[in-house]
């Protein structure tokens, strides 16, 4: 209450400025927590992006791996897969992202529809599993570089994605 009274007992030029102030104060604040929220929301997305993605692709191996030996490679299978949580994501991302990590969410879908195609129709016996499965790790990796480049305060590229084994590795094979 003294304050306002204080306030009222000063000056026209410093009731000015001290409401000018008031309101700057509230439009910076106001736009950092815009900020904040927008940088929320897409992290959450891109979270959401590489958890259905590798989602799909556990999807996909199950469904290569489930493929009846009866049925010649070249016999297309129907999907066996749930696609709604992958377009949902992508639909996502289209909507709260910027472009650059939006076009890497597309450039990962381009692999895994690529690679859906090859296990709905069987893989050749000249196509490998685990080199088919690298071109939409890939794609994730390139996704989270480019979501680190917006989203990290650091920014700094991962050399490593995961201690997952290379495919050339002899564990492979032992």
């Amino acid at each position: 209450m003294s304050a306002l009274l204080s306030l009222l007992a000063a000056p026209t030029g410093a009731v000015a400025t001290t409401l000018i102030g008031v309101f700057a104060g509230s439009v910076v604040s106001r736009r950092a927590q815009d900020r904040h929220w927008v940088r929320e929301q897409v992290a959450a997305t891109c979270a959401r992006v590489l958890r259905e993605s590798s989602g799909v692709l556990v999807d996909l191996s199950e469904m290569e791996a489930a493929r009846p030996d009866l049925v010649p490679q070249g016999v297309v299978l129907p999907t066996t897969i749930d696609w709604r949580p992958w377009n949902e994501a992508l639909s996502m991302v289209n909507l709260v992202a910027e472009k650059d990590i939006a076009e890497a969410a597309h450039a990962l879908d381009e692999q895994i529809w690529r690679l859906h195609i090859i296990v709905k129709r069987g893989l050749a016996p000249e196509e490998s599993w685990l080199d088919l499965r690298l071109r939409v790790v890939s794609a994730q990796n390139n996704f989270i570089t480019t979501a680190r480049r917006q989203l990290s305060l650091a920014g700094d590229p991962l050399h490593r994605f995961s201690g997952r084994p290379a495919p050339d590795d002899p564990i492979w094979t032992s």
